[in-house]
């Protein structure tokens, strides 16, 4: 592997996978039943590619898939594909694996996730002999699912910085890890980005069911505070959902960093808002991916988590990933409309 020079062009690569996802929903009475609809393409690094790809050419935007021709349908790869040949890397598995599969439980607005076939975890090291190697991506994101998998990619990283100058910047979900686990290498990080259970679960907080959006926001607002108080070289983000997110940038040592608030695109407050969301699967993650290439592009956080805003507004409209079409001008649409426009629109409410 060779480090990038910086006349380069930047990428913004996951080293999170592709999921064929199936669906289930838990009644009142507790039986699990199928969902009518079809399997659909998911996995928290195709849906954080998606995010990154919805504000950078596929040039800018890389994931190594994982399959056997078996288990990964030619449409599902031709539908990858329409988002530009050059995104994905398609591999085939020597692992005696297929392609993973997974089930997403809802039960009420609880989601419920469990792995049917094995994944193949990625770490940099998996970059090596894909075109994602030479040169090396400028940013990074990883989902720490399962836990402990940090410390392995950022060891890997260590390597690499001291044999090539690969310094990357680094966006992570610290799903599942322990507290103590974060503070060791959070100075490493560039962004920690929980969604709001999991940053509750770092701290072993649960909100009761009597608490309002108010009393949830107040205790996400210490949350990442104390996050950003872990030092890692940016900041931390908390997805929160409909509430939108709560960020707070890495200031001096010494000194209390700001929690600031910026809501989800489709709130109530905007029209067309209930005909809008349809189904929040992968929204975080695609939130996640906007974040990672508003940074790679030089931004500071407080425009990366508009970034990330808006790449979720498009994956919530509807079931699986958001349409890409051109215009008659040549310019790219998502779901039929201007990413830039929604931006400015974002913006505009701050």
């Amino acid at each position: 592997m060779t480090q990038a020079s910086s006349s380069l062009p930047t990428k913004v690569v996951t080293l999170e996978h592709l999921i064929l996802d199936t669906f289930t929903r838990v009644g009142e009475d507790d039986v699990e039943r199928p969902v009518e609809q079809p399997d659909q393409i998911g996995g928290g690094g195709t849906y954080t590619t998606i995010g990154a790809r919805i504000f950078l050419p596929p040039s800018r935007v890389g994931m190594i898939v994982d399959y056997t021709p078996e288990t990964l349908p030619s449409e599902i790869q031709d539908t990858l594909k329409g988002y530009g040949e050059d995104v994905w890397f398609f591999r085939r598995r020597q692992d005696g694996h297929p392609t993973a599969r997974a089930v997403n439980r809802y039960k009420g607005q609880v989601r419920g996730f469990e792995y049917l076939t094995k994944p193949l975890l990625l770490t940099p090291e998996s970059l090596s002999g894909t075109p994602f190697e030479d040169p090396l991506p400028s940013t990074i994101h990883f989902i720490s699912y399962p836990a402990p998998r940090a410390e392995k990619i950022l060891s890997e990283v260590r390597k690499l910085k001291a044999a090539k100058g690969w310094n990357p910047k680094i966006v992570w979900e610290p799903e599942d890890e322990a507290l103590e686990d974060l503070r060791s290498v959070a100075s490493e990080l560039d962004v920690i980005g929980p969604n709001h259970n999991e940053a509750l679960g770092l701290f072993s907080l649960i909100c009761p069911s009597s608490f309002t959006d108010d009393d949830i926001k107040s205790t996400l607002t210490r949350v990442c505070r104390q996050l950003a108080y872990l030092r890692p070289r940016v900041g931390a983000v908390i997805r929160a959902g409909h509430m939108g997110c709560c960020y707070a940038s890495t200031e001096t040592e010494g000194y209390r960093p700001e929690v600031k608030w910026v809501p989800a695109y489709w709130n109530e407050k905007r029209e067309g808002y209930k005909e809008k969301v349809v189904d929040p699967t992968g929204a975080g993650n695609a939130f996640m991916g906007g974040l990672a290439a508003a940074l790679d592009e030089g931004n500071d956080l407080d425009e990366a988590v508009k970034w990330g805003s808006v790449a979720a507004s498009f994956t919530i409209e509807q079931n699986g990933l958001p349409t890409l079409t051109t215009g008659p001008d040549g310019k790219e649409l998502w779901n039929g409309e201007d990413p830039l426009e929604r931006l400015k629109s974002l913006r505009c409410k701050q």
